[in-house]
């Protein structure tokens, strides 16, 4: 079994952003790897995941 965590980022506009998260990243990278900016969040919620899902 592999568990691993997303991070889903809701957006002003409504839309939203999930992406998976890799050991030793910043919030920073994850704006980056989701291509928005921090104004752009309004929710975030850290999510843990495994391949039984």
């Amino acid at each position: 079994m592999l568990i691993y965590q997303m991070r889903i980022f809701t957006l002003r506009d409504g839309t939203k952003r999930k992406i998976k998260i890799e050991e030793g990243m910043t919030l920073k990278d994850e704006l980056d790897q989701a291509g928005i900016t921090e104004s752009d969040i309004f929710q975030m919620q850290l999510v843990i995941e495994d391949d039984k899902m």
